[in-house]
């Protein structure tokens, strides 16, 4: 016995079979809507002009630690931002002038353990 499933994706506008699905982004809100090759050539051309007088949005950065940073990392990055009077929320993510700030301050101790590896690499 062979038992065969099909899936059929319907236009969520029309209905209407073998419609894929189209992703696009408004207002920082990002949609995804099916939709039938016509239905996509449609949404094209109604778009076609904002798309041309547009450009390629960049990627945020927003104001956030960068997640190279490990737990224990951010805590320390907390108690030193806080015993330099920064004011910033107990819990969530680090402001970016924190985690910036920190790291202008600790720059030449991150150079003096980079030296210390490198000598450590070279004598291996």
């Amino acid at each position: 016995m062979t038992v065969r499933n099909v899936v059929v994706v319907e236009s969520d506008i029309s209905g209407k079979p073998d419609a894929g699905t189209v992703v696009f982004g408004l207002a920082d809100t990002w949609y995804e809507i099916d939709l039938t090759d016509e239905e996509q050539k449609d949404l094209e051309r109604v778009l076609k002009t904002y798309r041309e007088a547009g450009r390629r949005a960049s990627k945020k950065t927003g104001d956030r630690v960068p997640s190279d940073t490990t737990p224990e990392e951010r805590e320390q990055i907390r108690i030193w931002a806080r015993a330099q009077g920064y004011d910033f929320a107990d819990r969530g993510r680090i402001p970016k002038r924190i985690y910036s700030a920190y790291r202008e301050a600790h720059k030449e101790s991150d150079r003096s353990r980079a030296r210390t590896r490198n000598r450590a690499t070279k004598s291996s």
